[in-house]
């Protein structure tokens, strides 16, 4: 589950910024004849996100982002919910059905866009969460919260490995051009029946790093 950490306040025009986001999507996009995500070129409905993936994003009338109010700060770009394709999520273990939109924050001082993915045997689940906060403020919220904070670069990218103090999450915060996407990660370790339990944070660099290229040079 994703939990949305960085909110201040009331959540402003979420309702009117999802019905608008899904009349211009049914209006540009469509569905494939099983009703599944089907995907278009950037250049031909990229206005269902500030910015432009080098690749075809996924055009599924649910999945579309909401609007953005943003004051004084970027749109963000990168969008965790129709950025990434099934290939890519197959490959680290995620099934692509599981993909869902989670509720944005919205507000007038900042945005962040959710998606959650969940492994076929619901041991893992990976929430995502793109913003245009800064890694400062990122770290300052992190650390008032009393977590552990490891810094690191990956793929050239300033990054920060965060173990919460509270819970078994395991957070790879990424710096991007507009502020940075949070990747989330749970492990329902009362699920898995042999074995150890992987410690929290085992590998998330590297998922981050086969879900970089999704990212593009935003």
């Amino acid at each position: 589950m994703i939990r949305h950490r960085h909110s201040r306040g009331a959540r402003t025009s979420r309702s009117l910024c999802a019905a608008t986001a899904l009349v211009a999507a049914l209006a540009l996009a469509g569905c494939s004849s099983t009703g599944g995500p089907t995907t278009t070129s950037a250049s031909s409905t990229a206005a269902k996100s500030s910015g432009e993936a080098p690749f075809p994003t996924l055009t599924a009338p649910a999945l579309q982002p909401p609007q953005q109010y943003n004051v004084g700060r970027p749109d963000v770009v990168f969008d965790p919910c129709t950025w990434i394709d099934d290939e890519t999520l197959t490959k680290l273990g995620y099934d692509p059905q599981s993909r869902s939109r989670s509720v944005a924050d919205i507000h007038g001082e900042y945005t962040f866009l959710s998606c959650e993915y969940k492994s076929p045997d619901s041991v893992y689940s990976l929430g995502i969460m793109s913003g245009n906060r800064t890694m400062a403020e990122g770290r300052a919220k992190y650390t008032s919260d009393g977590d552990q904070i490891q810094d690191t670069t990956i793929d050239g990218r300033q990054a920060m490995i965060v173990r919460e103090k509270a819970g078994d999450f395991c957070s790879v915060v990424l710096q991007d051009k507009v502020g940075y996407i949070d990747f989330d990660r749970n492990i329902a370790s009362y699920l898995i029946t042999s074995g150890p339990v992987p410690e929290r944070c085992s590998g998330m660099v590297d998922l981050v790093k086969s879900i970089i290229p999704r990212i593009g040079d935003n």
